[in-house]
Protein backbone atom coordinates (compact mmCIF):
# COMPACT_ATOMS: atom_id res chain seq x y z
CA UNK A 1 0.00 0.00 0.00
CA UNK A 2 2.81 2.44 0.90
CA UNK A 3 4.65 1.56 -2.35
CA UNK A 4 1.51 2.34 -4.37
CA UNK A 5 1.17 5.75 -2.70
CA UNK A 6 4.88 6.48 -3.25
CA UNK A 7 4.61 5.52 -6.93
CA UNK A 8 1.48 7.64 -7.33
CA UNK A 9 3.16 10.66 -5.72
CA UNK A 10 6.20 10.19 -7.95
CA UNK A 11 3.92 10.04 -11.01
CA UNK A 12 2.19 13.27 -9.95
CA UNK A 13 5.58 14.95 -9.44
CA UNK A 14 6.73 13.84 -12.91
CA UNK A 15 3.50 15.08 -14.50
CA UNK A 16 3.90 18.49 -12.84
CA UNK A 17 7.50 18.65 -14.04
CA UNK A 18 6.45 17.72 -17.59
CA UNK A 19 3.67 20.32 -17.52
CA UNK A 20 6.16 23.02 -16.45
CA UNK A 21 8.62 21.92 -19.14
CA UNK A 22 5.88 21.99 -21.81
CA UNK A 23 4.82 25.48 -20.70
CA UNK A 24 8.44 26.68 -20.93
CA UNK A 25 8.78 25.15 -24.41
CA UNK A 26 5.54 26.82 -25.50
CA UNK A 27 6.92 30.15 -24.27
CA UNK A 28 10.24 29.62 -26.08
CA UNK A 29 8.33 28.87 -29.28
CA UNK A 30 6.46 32.21 -29.26
CA UNK A 31 8.66 34.58 -27.21
CA UNK A 32 11.93 36.21 -28.16
CA UNK A 33 14.34 35.39 -25.32
CA UNK A 34 16.39 38.60 -25.72
CA UNK A 35 13.53 41.08 -25.98
CA UNK A 36 10.81 39.34 -23.97
CA UNK A 37 8.18 40.09 -26.64
CA UNK A 38 6.64 37.85 -29.29
CA UNK A 39 8.97 36.39 -31.90
CA UNK A 40 7.89 35.70 -35.49
CA UNK A 41 6.18 32.45 -34.44
CA UNK A 42 4.30 34.26 -31.69
CA UNK A 43 3.27 36.99 -34.11
CA UNK A 44 1.98 34.43 -36.60
CA UNK A 45 0.16 32.47 -33.91
CA UNK A 46 -1.57 35.43 -32.25
CA UNK A 47 -2.26 37.65 -35.25
CA UNK A 48 -3.72 35.04 -37.64
CA UNK A 49 -7.02 34.61 -35.79
CA UNK A 50 -7.40 38.35 -35.20
CA UNK A 51 -6.72 39.07 -38.88
CA UNK A 52 -9.28 36.46 -39.96
CA UNK A 53 -11.87 37.97 -37.61
CA UNK A 54 -11.13 41.44 -39.04
CA UNK A 55 -11.45 40.03 -42.55
CA UNK A 56 -14.80 38.45 -41.68
CA UNK A 57 -16.05 41.76 -40.24
CA UNK A 58 -14.39 43.87 -42.96
CA UNK A 59 -12.43 45.87 -40.36
CA UNK A 60 -9.49 48.17 -40.88
CA UNK A 61 -6.07 46.90 -39.80
CA UNK A 62 -2.64 48.47 -39.50
CA UNK A 63 0.74 46.89 -40.06
CA UNK A 64 3.83 48.81 -38.95
CA UNK A 65 7.33 47.66 -39.82
CA UNK A 66 10.13 49.01 -37.62
CA UNK A 67 13.81 48.64 -38.47
CA UNK A 68 16.51 49.72 -36.07
CA UNK A 69 18.99 52.18 -37.58
CA UNK A 70 22.72 51.75 -37.06
CA UNK A 71 22.83 48.37 -35.31
CA UNK A 72 25.87 47.30 -37.35
CA UNK A 73 27.72 50.46 -36.27
CA UNK A 74 26.85 49.79 -32.61
CA UNK A 75 27.98 46.16 -32.87
CA UNK A 76 31.19 47.04 -34.76
CA UNK A 77 32.23 49.93 -32.50
CA UNK A 78 30.89 48.96 -29.08
CA UNK A 79 30.35 45.20 -29.24
CA UNK A 80 27.41 42.85 -29.53
CA UNK A 81 26.52 43.27 -25.86
CA UNK A 82 25.76 46.94 -26.59
CA UNK A 83 23.91 45.93 -29.75
CA UNK A 84 21.76 43.58 -27.69
CA UNK A 85 21.17 46.37 -25.15
CA UNK A 86 19.98 48.71 -27.93
CA UNK A 87 17.69 46.03 -29.40
CA UNK A 88 16.23 45.36 -25.94
CA UNK A 89 15.56 49.05 -25.34
CA UNK A 90 13.85 49.45 -28.71
CA UNK A 91 11.77 46.30 -28.08
CA UNK A 92 10.77 47.67 -24.69
CA UNK A 93 9.64 50.95 -26.26
CA UNK A 94 7.63 49.14 -28.93
CA UNK A 95 6.05 46.92 -26.30
CA UNK A 96 5.10 49.96 -24.17
CA UNK A 97 3.35 51.49 -27.18
CA UNK A 98 1.49 48.27 -27.97
CA UNK A 99 -2.13 48.89 -27.04
CA UNK A 100 -4.80 46.33 -26.20
CA UNK A 101 -5.84 46.00 -29.85
CA UNK A 102 -2.26 45.51 -31.08
CA UNK A 103 0.37 42.79 -31.27
CA UNK A 104 4.07 43.55 -31.46
CA UNK A 105 6.94 41.19 -32.17
CA UNK A 106 10.61 40.98 -32.97
CA UNK A 107 10.45 39.83 -36.57
CA UNK A 108 14.14 39.03 -36.78
CA UNK A 109 17.50 40.66 -36.05
CA UNK A 110 16.81 44.37 -35.73
CA UNK A 111 13.35 44.27 -37.31
CA UNK A 112 10.10 44.58 -35.42
CA UNK A 113 6.48 44.41 -36.43
CA UNK A 114 3.42 46.06 -34.95
CA UNK A 115 -0.07 44.88 -35.96
CA UNK A 116 -3.27 46.59 -34.84
CA UNK A 117 -6.94 46.43 -35.66
CA UNK A 118 -9.52 49.20 -35.54
CA UNK A 119 -6.63 51.62 -36.12
CA UNK A 120 -7.05 54.52 -38.54
CA UNK A 121 -4.42 56.71 -40.21
CA UNK A 122 -4.46 59.28 -37.42
CA UNK A 123 -3.99 56.62 -34.73
CA UNK A 124 -1.19 55.03 -36.79
CA UNK A 125 0.61 58.39 -36.91
CA UNK A 126 0.05 58.79 -33.17
CA UNK A 127 1.62 55.38 -32.44
CA UNK A 128 4.57 56.27 -34.65
CA UNK A 129 5.02 59.63 -32.88
CA UNK A 130 4.80 57.94 -29.48
CA UNK A 131 7.55 55.47 -30.45
CA UNK A 132 9.74 58.31 -31.78
CA UNK A 133 9.21 60.32 -28.57
CA UNK A 134 10.01 57.35 -26.34
CA UNK A 135 13.19 56.70 -28.35
CA UNK A 136 14.21 60.34 -27.83
CA UNK A 137 13.42 60.05 -24.12
CA UNK A 138 15.44 56.85 -23.67
CA UNK A 139 18.42 58.37 -25.51
CA UNK A 140 18.46 61.19 -22.94
CA UNK A 141 18.73 58.81 -19.99
CA UNK A 142 20.90 55.88 -21.16
CA UNK A 143 24.13 57.91 -21.57
CA UNK A 144 25.57 55.84 -24.40
CA UNK A 145 28.04 57.00 -27.06
CA UNK A 146 25.43 56.13 -29.70
CA UNK A 147 21.77 56.93 -30.19
CA UNK A 148 19.02 54.39 -30.58
CA UNK A 149 17.11 55.16 -33.75
CA UNK A 150 14.57 53.41 -35.95
CA UNK A 151 12.88 53.79 -39.30
CA UNK A 152 9.17 53.02 -39.42
CA UNK A 153 6.54 52.57 -42.03
CA UNK A 154 2.94 51.61 -41.61
CA UNK A 155 0.18 50.54 -43.93
CA UNK A 156 -3.51 50.71 -43.11
CA UNK A 157 -6.12 48.87 -45.09
CA UNK A 158 -9.29 46.90 -44.80
CA UNK A 159 -8.83 43.21 -44.14
CA UNK A 160 -10.26 41.45 -47.18
CA UNK A 161 -9.86 38.26 -49.21
CA UNK A 162 -7.06 39.72 -51.36
CA UNK A 163 -5.23 41.45 -48.49
CA UNK A 164 -3.20 38.91 -46.52
CA UNK A 165 -1.00 39.54 -43.50
CA UNK A 166 2.04 38.86 -45.68
CA UNK A 167 0.95 41.48 -48.24
CA UNK A 168 0.44 44.01 -45.45
CA UNK A 169 3.88 43.25 -44.01
CA UNK A 170 5.40 43.72 -47.47
CA UNK A 171 3.63 47.07 -47.98
CA UNK A 172 4.65 48.35 -44.52
CA UNK A 173 8.23 47.16 -45.16
CA UNK A 174 8.35 49.07 -48.47
CA UNK A 175 7.10 52.25 -46.78
CA UNK A 176 9.67 51.82 -44.00
CA UNK A 177 12.51 51.42 -46.51
CA UNK A 178 11.44 54.62 -48.24
CA UNK A 179 11.75 56.43 -44.90
CA UNK A 180 15.15 54.79 -44.30
CA UNK A 181 16.37 56.01 -47.72
CA UNK A 182 15.14 59.55 -46.98
CA UNK A 183 16.98 59.50 -43.63
CA UNK A 184 20.22 58.35 -45.27
CA UNK A 185 19.93 60.98 -48.00
CA UNK A 186 19.23 63.66 -45.39
CA UNK A 187 22.32 62.66 -43.36
CA UNK A 188 24.41 62.63 -46.54
CA UNK A 189 23.23 66.10 -47.54
CA UNK A 190 23.91 67.48 -44.05
CA UNK A 191 27.49 66.16 -44.15
CA UNK A 192 28.22 67.70 -47.56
Amino acid sequence: WVMNIANSLESVRKMEYLDRAMHELDQLYVMDPLCKINNRNGFNKFSADIFEECRRLNKQVMMMFIDMDGLKMINDNYGHKEGDFAIQKLASIISECCMENCICARFGGDEFIFFGYDVDEEEGEEIKKRIIQKIADINKIIYKPYEISASMGFYIGTASEDMTLFKMITKADEIMYEQKKRKKNSRYLRRN
